[in-house]
């Protein structure tokens, strides 16, 4: 009897065991929420403007007001006035080759064709009221007056050339020769360049010269100058292609201040487009193989499928999916997801 009671104990104890229900506890998302750390991210604002398609380029700096003085005689350099680097005006003296015999010659030539003059008005006295234009140069001729002239001109031309000015108003450069040097005709002294008529001098290809239009605005990033920009426009466009495939432009600067002839430099010329929303190339991120633009809105991240147009490597141009006026998020954009907790970067370099 006894082991009977047992067994039924044993059998109503089994059955309790598989009737009792295992309860979990809901987990509390929000709470889950708030102990997950908000990404720290930077931000633009999505404008509405037109998009500038950038066209890249490179060449030399050049003067387009540069002139080569040369040597106009053949002789001793007795003055130099000038040296690499001087500013001088135009018609201003730089320079004399020693002129003894020219100036000699020009009081010779004055003392000849006074002379000259004297047997002309002698003779053209004795004609009073008959001289027409046929017995003036008759007289003229007769009493070596047009000889005389001609010489004294040339005699003063002469001497001229022994005096070197500057023909423009500009920087000296490429000084070949010094005081006291024997130089010949057609030999070049320096250069003298404008140092206010600079211009670069590039290429581009030609699938992009239906992008050219004159006046267009360019950035000009000479080497020399490490994060210096100087505004400048397109000015001249060579319509040829060369054997490379390349076009030739002039691309006049602005702002000449510190820039010399010959320095390297790039050029970012910004062809405008139609106006749309533009957003910061680093805004955009492809999930799932889809273009997606994060925005910023009130502590989340919001997941905006959009539409992308042109890409100049700088701005893209948005055809849909936000609105001018979005913060759209430009940093760590990669691991975020739809409503992602976020927090603006306090960095003096975030466009927050």
């Amino acid at each position: 009897m006894f082991k009977k009671i047992l067994l039924l104990l044993v059998v109503l104890y089994i059955s309790g065991c598989k009737t009792q229900k295992t309860e979990f506890e809901e987990p509390d998302l929000q709470s889950l929420r708030k102990e997950v750390k908000p990404t720290t991210v930077t931000t633009a604002i999505a404008t509405h403007r037109p998009f500038e398609f950038l066209i890249s380029s490179s060449g030399t700096i050049t003067s387009e007001n540069e002139l080569k003085v040369t040597f106009q005689a053949n002789g001793y350099l007795k003055r130099l006035s000038i040296k690499n680097g001087d500013l001088v005006k135009k018609g201003q003296i730089i320079g004399q080759l020693e002129n003894e015999k020219q100036t000699f010659a020009v009081e010779k030539a004055k003392v000849a064709y006074e002379k000259a003059y004297t047997n002309f008005r002698n003779d053209s006295l004795g004609r009073a009221g008959n001289i027409n234009k046929v017995v003036l140069n008759t007289l003229e001729l007769n009493s070596g007056l047009k000889d005389a002239r001609i010489n004294l001109r040339e005699a003063n031309m002469n001497l001229q050339n022994t005096i070197i000015r500057s023909p423009i108003t500009g920087i000296i450069a490429e000084l070949e020769e010094k005081q006291g040097n024997i130089v010949s005709s057609g030999s070049e002294l320096c250069v003298v360049y404008d140092a206010k008529n600079l211009a670069l001098t590039g290429k581009i290809l030609e699938s992009d010269f239906k992008h050219m239009k004159i006046g267009l605005r360019t950035d000009i990033y000479p080497l020399a100058f490490k994060d210096m920009v100087f505004e400048a426009f397109l000015s001249e466009i060579n319509p040829k292609v060369d054997d490379n495939g390349m076009v030739e432009l002039k691309i006049k600067l602005k702002e000449t201040n510190g820039l010399l002839p010959g320095m390297n430099a790039n050029a970012v010329i910004r062809v405008p487009q139609a106006k749309n929303i533009i957003v910061p190339r680093e805004a955009l991120v492809i999930k799932s193989g889809r273009a997606v633009v994060f925005t910023y809105e009130n502590g989340l991240a919001k997941w905006k499928y959009v539409e992308v147009g042109l890409d100049n490597g700088v701005d893209l141009e948005i055809l849909s999916g936000i609105n001018d006026g979005d913060q759209v998020i430009t940093s760590e954009n990669l691991q975020l997801a739809h409503d992602a907790q976020v927090t603006l970067s306090t960095n003096l370099g975030g466009n927050n």
